[in-house]
């Protein structure tokens, strides 16, 4: 008697070879849309951190009507510092009230006490760089810089006296050296001016404890003159999102603003719609963006 015979079991080289064809067109047929919905979730996770951010600061202008000052520093030397900046102010409403509790903002030197301590709060989930910033003294990184105005940070040069002309026109934007600026200030509508904007590893990011000397006054903020416009060169705006950066108003809002948004040079006010979001005060209409 003939044994049964055994049906063959697994697949043969040809089916093989065709299962394997059909799963990969189907995997690149799937994976832009994969990738383009984990883009979209990173986006609208940065945008709710920027609404953190500004909620923490309008916290603190409620208590204190003032938003916090850019950084804290009592000389006007561009070597003077170091100097704890608003991203240490308001960690009490950030939930980070014990950390608070251990800055001594007598002693700017001991920035290093709390500045290595990684917060989510401040980290883009697009920059997967190193938490702690090579370029900035190794001290925890930021991915949000608050806004200076529309003119160059001073770099080597020493910062104008306070009440000064000098002093009036470097300080356009809601933050600077013990700036004290409040919503009164805003004369041009606080949906129409910059609070905070993202600064990715690309243009050295930022570090939120405070700010190493005035003449690194990039750790903790950025300007939006013409000559760094946004994601163009070290120091100046910048995301890893593509086309642009999202930007936390002082109302609260949060824009996303593209790459090609109107930048120019300014004279005696700005020119470009870039300049005058960063202004608090210049009096001007803005176009759409």
């Amino acid at each position: 008697m003939r044994p049964p015979s055994r049906k063959k079991l697994g697949f043969t080289l040809v089916e093989l070879v065709a299962v394997t064809s059909i799963v990969s067109v189907g995997l690149s047929l799937a994976l832009p849309g994969i990738q383009k919905v984990r883009n979209q979730a990173r986006l609208a996770s940065c945008k709710n951190n920027l609404k953190q951010l500004g909620l923490a600061l309008h916290n603190y202008h409620d208590v204190y009507t003032r938003f916090a000052p850019g950084w804290i520093i009592k000389q006007t030397k561009a070597d003077a510092g170091p100097g704890f900046g608003w991203g240490t102010s308001i960690l009490p409403f950030l939930d980070q009230a014990p950390l608070y509790s251990q800055v001594n903002f007598n002693e700017p030197e001991k920035l290093d006490a709390v500045g290595q301590v990684v917060i989510p709060a401040y980290l883009c989930p697009e920059d997967t760089a190193a938490p702690l910033n090579s370029i900035r003294g190794k001290f925890a990184i930021s991915n949000y810089s608050a806004s200076s105005g529309d003119q160059l940070l001073p770099g080597s040069v020493d910062l104008p006296d306070p009440g000064t002309e000098a002093a009036r026109k470097l300080s356009t934007g809601l933050f600077f050296h013990n700036s004290s600026v409040g919503l009164r200030d805003i004369t041009d509508g606080a949906s129409n001016v910059f609070m905070i904007g993202e600064k990715s590893v690309k243009s050295a990011a930022g570090i939120w404890v405070g700010v190493r000397s005035n003449q690194n006054a990039g750790d903790s903020v950025t300007d939006c003159n013409h000559r760094s416009k946004l994601n163009s060169v070290i120091d100046s705006y910048s995301s890893l999102h593509g086309g642009g950066a999202n930007f936390l108003m002082a109302d609260g809002a949060v824009r996303f603003v593209a790459d090609t948004i109107d930048s120019k040079e300014s004279t005696n006010k700005p020119n470009g719609l870039y300049q005058k979001l960063a202004h608090k005060s210049d009096g001007q209409a803005l176009e759409e963006f």
